[in-house]
C-alpha cells in the first residue's frame, strides 16, 4: 500500500529544526516583552526598539 511519496528526510528535519528555533525564539521574546512591559509601561514598542539598537550595534 504505497502511495509513492518519496520523503526527503534531511528536507523534513530543516523544517522541524527552523519551526522549533522559531518557537523558542517567540517564547523568549514574549518573556522580554512581558519584562519590558512591566518596566517601561508608557513605552509603546521597547522590545522593537530594543532588537533595532541591538542591530545597530552589531553593526558598527
Amino acid at each position: 500500500m504505497s502511495d509513492g511519496k518519496v520523503v526527503d528526510f534531511a528536507a523534513a528535519g530543516d523544517k522541524h529544526r527552523h519551526k522549533r528555533q522559531h518557537e523558542r525564539k517567540e517564547s523568549r521574546v514574549e518573556t522580554m516583552r512581558e519584562r519590558f512591559t512591566a518596566a517601561l509601561p508608557d513605552k509603546p514598542t521597547p522590545v522593537k526598539d530594543y532588537f533595532k539598537k541591538k542591530r545597530a550595534k552589531k553593526k558598527r
